[in-house]
This record gives structure tokens, C-alpha cells and sequence, in this order.
């Protein structure tokens, strides 16, 4: 026999997605996520499991601090092979570059901002809404391909948002807890950023050519 779904429960997936598909069409800023997750927990008398309001992982961090080095070491193999794939192409490398005199306002934006906002919104939010519904492996792939997209939208396209929205996913899954993925991703944009000022003074025309 099918028991009906709680209204609690219907309420509280419709206000995650709301939030979710509102932020994807009019990048809203921090106000509509905060009011959303204030709401659901409101509703729900606190944290339920799937916003991942705890202090630390399933694991332990020691854990997660071990597999970030193995994620880190193969995304930069990741990009090696992008590198000589290019070479081989002769085809021209972007170069992301930031302004050393920017750098305190990009650090507060790539490394806290983003990573909070973001990992809230297509981690515990997204999850929430869909969870239920898509399961463990639903969830994973709509949250990579969303994640992939507002960066589409927002003109920062790449390889690296895509595999990124897969991993965080499965990240904050598996360690029950939104810390997990917001230190990731916070991580590698402080990767990021620094490859950024460093490119500024290495590589001034903002691109790379290889020779025909």
C-alpha cells in the first residue's frame, strides 16, 4: 500500500526547487537561497538529512583531505592531456587572467562567496528537491548538468565545471555534510586564482598559440 507523501515534505521539495530554478534564470544573489532555507527549516523543525547541515563527514576528515589530493592529482593529469591534446591540434589555449591589484575582492569571491552560495543552492537545495524522487545517482546527474549550465549562462563555460558539478555532488552524498563540497570547491578556485595572477604576468596577450 502507497502511503501518501506529508504535506511538510511536498512543501519543503517545492521550496528547494523554486529557490534552485529562480537562481538559475535570475542569478538572485544570496537573499532568495537564504529565505529558502530559512523556510524548510522552518518547516522541518531544524536540518532534515538532506540539506547536510552537519559539522563534520561521515568519514572524518582525514578522509576526504586524502581523496582531495588523489581528486587534485587527477584533475591536473586532466589537464596536462588537455594541454597536449591542444599542442598536437595546434590549437589556441585561453588564458584565464587576474589582475594583481583585483586579487583581495576575487579571493572573498571565488573562495568564499561562490563556494558557499553555489554549493547551497546545487548541493543542499538541489538534493532536497529531487532526492526523493531521482535517488543517489539521479541526483548526482542533475546536479552536474545544472551546476555546468549556470556556468554556460554565465559565460564561463568549461570542462572542468562539468566533471566539477559531478564530483561535488557525489562529495556531499556520500559525506552527508555541505562542508565537504564547499571546502572542494573552494579549494580548487583558490587553484584556479592563483593560476590566474600567475598568468598575468607570464602570459600578457592572454592566450597561447602554437606555431603552424
Amino acid at each position: 500500500m502507497n502511503h501518501p507523501i506529508p504535506r511538510q515534505a511536498v512543501a519543503t521539495r517545492i521550496i528547494a526547487l523554486a529557490v534552485v530554478v529562480g537562481d538559475v534564470l535570475y542569478h538572485t544573489g544570496p537573499i532568495l537561497p537564504l529565505a529558502g532555507l530559512v523556510a524548510i527549516l522552518c518547516l522541518n523543525d531544524g536540518a532534515p538529512p538532506c540539506l547536510g547541515m552537519k559539522w563534520a563527514p561521515v568519514q572524518g576528515w582525514r578522509y576526504w583531505c586524502r581523496l582531495a589530493l588523489w581528486f587534485g592529482a587527477a584533475v591536473g593529469v586532466l589537464v596536462l592531456i588537455y594541454g597536449g591534446v591542444c599542442l598536437l591540434m595546434k590549437k589556441e589555449i585561453p588564458i584565464y587572467r587576474t589582475d594583481p591589484n583585483e586579487l583581495s575582492s576575487q579571493l572573498f569571491l571565488m573562495c568564499v562567496y561562490a563556494p558557499v552560495a553555489e554549493e547551497v543552492v546545487y548541493r543542499s537545495l538541489l538534493a532536497t528537491a529531487i532526492l526523493p524522487t531521482a535517488g543517489r545517482y539521479g541526483t548526482i546527474l542533475v546536479s552536474g548538468f545544472v551546476f555546468a549550465l549556470i556556468h554556460v549562462l554565465g559565460g564561463n563555460a568549461s570542462p572542468e565545471n562539468q566533471i566539477a558539478g559531478f564530483l561535488l555532488a557525489w562529495a556531499f552524498l556520500k559525506s552527508g555534510t555541505i562542508l565537504v563540497p564547499i571546502a572542494m570547491h573552494s579549494a580548487g578556485n583558490l587553484i584556479a586564482l592563483a593560476s590566474h595572477v600567475a598568468a598575468w604576468y607570464w602570459f600578457p596577450e592572454g592566450q597561447v598559440s602554437f606555431p603552424s
